[in-house]
């Protein structure tokens, strides 16, 4: 995800619609693509790379699309990439392990809550960031005053913290008298005192 890819759309009312184009690398996962690129080959545009897409890494989810995401969002707000460098090495050095900027540092007057959205966004521990783009959204809504935080919009501490209540364990079941839940073959009684076999479950 990058700005180059993001077109807002007039569909013909008030709302703007925006369309995702170019999808050459999801493409290349149907194939061969990224999917059996080699460790340290490196797929996208640089600037918007997540760190683990930055350094190759093979196994990578849906949660690098979330830290474009959030380069994006910074770039939108501040008119500048959170990461640049002179050169590809410097630029990967600077995503992997370099300080992670906050957009206030860029523009003053945005608010706190927009900060730590952001370092959410771009957290290095992938565990770290939003589980979703929903949740990413509903959060940025939240940060920058469009909408109010409720408990059931509100993202959960970590990523993949269930919001469910939980149900108590079922009991076990209660098995009839002379029944077997192993499928083994089981005998019983009549009530006259003859053994009788009924036989595997």
């Amino acid at each position: 995800i990058k700005p180059d890819n993001i077109f807002l759309c007039n569909v013909g009312d008030a709302d703007v619609f925006v369309k995702l184009l170019d999808f050459g690398i999801a493409k290349a996962n149907d194939g061969p693509g990224l999917a059996d690129t080699k460790t340290g080959a490196m797929v996208g545009t640089p600037y918007y790379m997540s760190p683990e897409q930055a350094v190759g890494l093979k196994s990578i989810d849906h949660r690098t699309d979330l830290w474009s995401l959030g380069v994006v969002v910074f770039e939108a707000l501040t008119g500048k990439r959170p990461f640049d460098a002179d050169n590809m090495g410097a630029l990967v050095v600077a995503i992997h392990s370099g300080a992670i900027p906050v957009p206030s540092s860029v523009k003053a007057d945005l608010p706190p809550p927009i900060d730590a959205w952001f370092l959410r966004a771009c957290a290095r521990d992938v565990t770290q960031r939003f589980s979703s783009a929903r949740v990413m959204s509903d959060a940025f809504a939240i940060a920058a005053g469009m909408a109010q935080s409720t408990p059931s919009t509100e993202p959960p501490a970590s990523p993949y913290a269930s919001t469910l209540p939980v149900s108590p364990a079922p009991s076990a079941p209660t098995v009839p008298r002379g029944l077997s839940t192993t499928g083994a073959a089981v005998s019983t009684q009549d009530p006259a005192g003859k053994r009788r076999s009924s036989g595997l479950l």
